[in-house]
């Protein structure tokens, strides 16, 4: 088992994380650590997670919101098209996946604040 110093963890890291920038999908992204800095496959995928959590923490609200919008609109035009060329089943499932990112948070948030942990409304009981 090789030991590594934390700068080379570091380097490690910092190149998972470009690779993954960089759109490298991420089971290549480990093959390539592997070779490169000749560790375990386990070891270049738990880097690849590390990259990606860091990523998603460095987006702000505001990209997030820009994104959000950007796949509604993508997830609209989806729809329509596929509705136009006759395929009903695509349009149905890019219409779920926009109502699984827009309008499903708000009514789970809606049923969080109604519920307290437990039914307080229950039927007569015979």
């Amino acid at each position: 088992m090789a030991i590594t110093t934390k700068q080379q963890r570091q380097q490690r890291r910092n190149e998972a994380l470009q690779l993954i920038s960089d759109g490298v999908p991420p089971t290549d992204a480990a093959t390539q650590l592997s070779q490169t800095w000749g560790c375990s496959r386990r070891t270049s995928l738990r880097d690849i997670e590390l990259a990606q959590s860091e990523l998603a923490n460095a987006l702000n609200s505001v990209e997030i919101q820009h994104m959000v919008g950007w796949l509604a609109t993508q997830y609209q035009r989806l729809a329509a098209k596929a509705e136009r060329d006759g395929q009903y089943a695509a349009a149905c499932g890019a219409l779920n996946s926009l109502r699984v990112m827009l309008v499903q948070p708000q009514l789970d948030r809606q049923f969080e604040a109604h519920f307290r942990g437990r039914f307080t409304h229950h039927a007569h009981r015979r």
